[in-house]
């Protein structure tokens, strides 16, 4: 079931039935040699696996923090980033709220990594962030009815409309202008062993909500989504 909108101070709503994604932007710079900075993650084509808990660096390549969510309202707009900074293993950690269009990314040596033009001590000087709530859904509705995180559908479970489990998310594309397209499903196999990614609408996702819990509805079959088209990760990102 779609986990509700909150943020732990010790890990993402991703962690637990949402596992961290392993990403290209992971590593620490490299030492040597200029980088390349790209002017906007809200200008390039990019997935959510590329963005959610990864490190954020400042210009002098200091770690100041990790991406520990992303906001975005219900049409799919990233509006965003929500920073994780100081703290120990998340305990004593603040989160705080950036424009997701403040986010660069930097290149070298076939590493990529987040650049944030701001220090560390700016991070911790800034408000805390306070998550927005949201309406629940009496019956099955677009997402665009209320704010959300990106950890509240990335690794979420899919239903039919039968409250069939469906598949779940296992990742999400993002436009050039950081807006979410689609959402990719995995559905059949076993603890992921034979499982077939598929690509669906973003907008296509509706949720519902009954006793205090939202889980997310897709008007398919599990038929449905074996039978379409495998999803190429490699055709959505820009490596």
């Amino acid at each position: 079931m779609l986990k509700r909108l909150c943020l732990s101070a010790s890990v993402l709503v991703l962690a637990s039935g949402v596992a961290v994604a392993q990403t290209s932007m992971r590593p620490a710079p490299s030492p040597t040699g200029p980088a390349a900075t790209y002017p906007s993650v809200s200008t390039m084509r990019l997935l959510a696996s590329d963005i959610y808990k990864a490190n954020v660096y400042d210009e002098s390549e200091n770690k100041i923090g990790d991406v520990t969510d992303l906001a975005m309202n219900g049409s799919g707009n990233i509006r965003a980033a929500i920073i994780g900074v100081g703290g120990f293993l998340g305990v004593g950690q603040k989160d705080v709220s950036i424009p997701f269009k403040d986010l660069k990314i930097s290149s070298r040596g076939g590493k990529d990594w987040l650049t944030l033009n701001r220090t560390k001590e700016a991070l911790r000087s800034m408000p805390a962030y306070e998550p927005m709530g949201r309406s629940a859904a009496t019956s099955s509705s677009s997402l665009s009815t209320g704010n959300w995180l990106a950890s509240d559908i990335y690794k979420a479970d899919v239903y039919d409309n039968a409250e069939n489990k469906l598949g779940a998310i296992t990742d999400l594309v993002l436009n050039n202008n950081g807006d979410i397209t689609t959402a990719v499903i995995g559905v059949g196999g076993v603890l992921g062993a034979g499982q077939k990614d598929v690509a669906v609408p973003f907008k296509e996702l509706k949720v519902t909500s009954r006793d205090g819990k939202d889980w997310l509805v897709l008007d398919r079959t599990k038929d449905d989504l074996k039978s379409a088209p495998a999803w190429d990760k490699k055709s959505e990102t820009r490596m």
